[in-house]
């Protein structure tokens, strides 16, 4: 009885397992998709309405879902403090509170970064290639991570499940 309850339990975990692996590449096409909200709504606020930046940011993190809306709530609320002399800075130190939460990889944070390092540099005509560049390379990783998940979620749960059903195998 207790050998089958294991048994059962180790092909649960394999199973859990794989689904889990899964929605990571789910997750990634999800936050995407809201950084690239966020910063859609982000160049309407800065260039249309004329926004002071710092309440640009904690109405963009009211309008976005989390994890992504912590990043732009903190960074509205260290740059209200005036304690970091740029948006960069306050990127950084948001990113890095709530990093854990995020699945972005390398390339996308570096698509954030590299425009936050540049918000704020330029002009209205400038800021407004910036956006677009920032926005036309997050919707590339957005369709390549769409693209990503299509592949690997069936994948990984298919896996899961077929390595904890042949192990269950294995040990009856």
């Amino acid at each position: 009885m207790l050998r089958n309850i294991m048994i059962f339990l180790m092909f649960l975990i394999c199973t859990f397992i794989g689904y889990f692996i899964g929605e990571n590449y789910k997750r990634r096409s999800i936050h995407l998709k809201e950084m690239q909200k966020a910063l859609l709504l982000l160049n309407n606020e800065i260039l249309y309405s004329n926004t002071p930046l710092p309440n640009a940011l904690f109405e963009i993190g009211n309008k976005v879902s989390e994890p992504i809306s912590f990043i732009f709530i903190e960074m509205a609320s260290i740059l209200e403090e005036g304690n970091i002399s740029s948006v960069y800075e306050s990127f950084e130190i948001a990113y890095e509170k709530n990093k854990d939460n995020i699945s972005l990889n390398k390339d996308d944070y570096k698509i954030i970064n590299d425009f936050f390092k540049t918000l704020g540099n330029s002009g209205v005509t400038g800021q407004e290639r910036i956006f677009s560049l920032a926005l036309d390379n997050i919707d590339i990783n957005y369709k390549e991570a769409k693209k990503l998940e299509k592949e690997n979620i069936k994948l990984y749960r298919t896996l899961g499940l077929s390595i904890g059903a042949m192990l269950a195998i294995f040990f009856i």
